[in-house]
């Protein structure tokens, strides 16, 4: 399974300044031209898209809580 960040709006200082104040360890790809947002339909963050290993996806928008994402992703696996 891969945790994956992306991130969209904003410079690409403002998502390095973001991942070390909130110590994130996954790997982050700047999404500049919106192209995975698009592919997705993602029209705002927080967001999330759960692609399952057949490459299904399912997006979820809004935050989720630590119960709410394990749930989603024990639901792809």
């Amino acid at each position: 399974m891969v945790f994956l960040g992306v991130a969209w709006s904003g410079t690409s200082d403002a998502m390095l300044d973001f991942i070390d104040r909130h110590g994130l360890s996954f790997p982050t790809i700047v999404d500049q031209n919106g192209d995975l947002y698009l592919k997705y339909q993602v029209p705002y963050q927080p967001a999330w898209v759960f692609i399952d290993a057949e490459g299904n996806s399912r997006r979820v928008m809004g935050s989720l809580d630590e119960q709410g994402l394990m749930e989603n992703i024990q639901s792809i696996t």
